[in-house]
């Protein structure tokens, strides 16, 4: 060492070039994320390709003897259901597969919702209100003739009848016998209908004259192609349950490698494995199978011996 005014010598290490297997690292964390946002995005498609594949459920639903029946045998064309005018005619479901716009549509027709006495009734009712949880859409029915004639009455009519639904389900309230009304009442329920809020989208109808019913198919068209979207628009939708469970599991498999991933605990060795779960559920939809799948195979279903 010099003086103050003397350079000091110091000694650089020669720059090293990065590995390979580290410079890439940041690309691969950038896939993965990509990856997982993508996936998710498929995720979120609201079961439109497994609506366009296994039909939309919906369910006609309301009070015993306000034409629920009638009105399933006015959408299929044909006598599918018992019409009766006693109430409680109708006790188990009656589902009939339709298509409605070139959307299919799986139609089922339930016991009137009502405090039933007679234990056959109660279970038809049972049936009823299962039915409702499981639904894509719901055409709520009710009599024309005894309902109130403006917006908040009806709102209140239709909410005492379904009862909480597990999901925010699309709903089609149709009014039927609107051959039975008299005086002003039928232009007072047709302006009712038009404004809408607080009502899902609404409808007069009389299943026995088929009046009302092109409105109805244009309401019913319109909450299908809702539900199913386009096919031929946007990315290719999930048309199997199976398909979206093992995306599902993709998914958390990439989540969980950006977990492994995190500083100062990354682990490079369960990073990796994140990586070969999630390309193994992703094979399980290709149809790729490995090893490990063939072996467990040969375990589960044939008898080896030594």
């Amino acid at each position: 060492w010099g003086g103050w005014d003397t350079p000091s010598l110091v000694c650089v290490p020669p720059l090293l070039p990065c590995p390979p297997s580290l410079c890439s690292l940041p690309a691969v964390d950038a896939t993965v994320r990509a990856l997982e946002q993508e996936i998710g995005a498929h995720l979120q498609d609201g079961r439109r390709g497994e609506l366009l594949r296994g039909g939309v459920h919906a369910v006609i639903a309301g009070p015993p003897n306000v034409g629920k029946s009638s009105l399933l045998n006015l959408l299929c064309q044909r006598p599918a259901a018992i019409v009766s005018p006693v109430a409680g005619t109708t006790r188990d479901v009656v589902e009939v597969a339709l298509n409605v716009g070139g959307y299919p549509l799986v139609l089922s027709d339930t016991a009137g919702l009502r405090d039933a006495t007679d234990p056959i009734e109660q279970e038809g009712v049972s049936r009823a209100r299962d039915r409702l949880q499981q639904a894509d859409l719901v055409l709520a029915v009710l009599d024309a003739t005894t309902v109130a004639t403006e917006p908040v009455g009806l709102g209140a009519a239709l909410g005492s009848l379904l009862p909480p639904l597990a999901a925010p389900t699309p709903c089609i309230l149709v009014l039927n016998k609107a051959d039975l009304l008299r005086g002003g009442s039928g232009g007072a329920l047709r302006d009712a209908c038009a404004r809408g809020n607080p009502l899902p989208p609404t409808t007069l109808l009389s299943c026995k004259t088929g009046e009302g019913l092109d409105h109805l198919l244009e309401l019913l068209g319109q909450q299908l192609a809702r539900l199913c979207g386009d096919p031929l628009a946007g990315s290719p939708s999930l048309t199997q349950s199976r398909h979206s469970l093992h995306l599902g599991d993709c998914v958390v498999a990439l989540a969980r490698y950006g977990q492994e991933r995190r500083w100062p605990r990354g682990d490079l060795g369960l990073a990796a494995e994140r990586l070969r779960l999630a390309r193994r559920h992703l094979g399980r939809i290709t149809g790729q199978v490995g090893a490990e799948d063939i072996l467990d195979i040969i375990f589960k279903d044939f008898c080896v011996g030594k």
